[in-house]
């Protein structure tokens, strides 16, 4: 008898230790998933304050962009009725000889740009230094400026009135507020030749 009871005791100690070490595992899962938990809502947290940061820098990078642009020489940026400007409106203010411009080419350019108060938001020409022309895919800016520069001639300064649809849409940029119609002044260059 002596034997069974050492049985039963022995039985009782493996099913205590086991139901111990399933309720101490369990314990254990739920802090891990608890704690994982809490460590992705802490890098999310981080995510939000990072992007929070990174826009704050970029508005304040535009909003300086904006102060040190100036108009082009011979040229100034006019208050214009925002709620007219409903599709793209292109004047040659003076036409070039060159080449003609497709919507695939690179091209060297000066230009400034405003919105309808007649703010300047860009310009290759910065109070602080000589006016700078860049070089720029049409694939790669709004749809106003490729639509509006394809079929020009090189040399040519053209004005764009572009509707917000064809700019930035509903989504601010810098200092331009969303749907937001623009004017440009730009003064085509060359084509940038590209090498392969």
């Amino acid at each position: 008898m002596a034997i069974r009871r050492a049985q039963q005791i022995g039985i009782w100690i493996i099913v205590i230790a086991l139901t111990v070490g399933t309720i101490a595992s369990f314990v254990a899962i739920v802090l891990a998933n608890e704690n994982d938990r809490t460590q992705q809502i802490q890098q999310q947290e981080e995510y939000d304050r990072m992007i929070e940061e990174y826009t704050k820098q970029q508005e304040e990078a535009a909003r300086q962009n904006a102060e040190n642009s100036e108009p082009l020489e011979g040229y100034s940026a006019e208050p214009f009725d925002a709620s007219s400007v409903t599709e793209l409106r292109v004047d040659v203010l003076r036409e070039g000889d060159g080449q003609v411009v497709s919507e695939d080419d690179t091209i060297n350019a000066s230009y400034f740009g405003w919105i309808s108060d007649g703010t300047i938001f860009d310009s290759t020409n910065k109070k602080d230094a000589d006016n700078v022309p860049i070089d720029f895919s049409l694939q790669q800016v709004i749809e106003g400026w490729t639509e509006g520069l394809s079929g020009q001639k090189v040399g040519s300064v053209v004005k764009l009135t572009i509707p917000a649809d064809q700019a930035y849409g509903d989504t601010a940029s810098g200092v331009i507020p969303a749907n937001a119609p623009l004017q440009f002044i730009v003064i085509i260059n060359s084509i940038v030749e590209q090498t392969e």
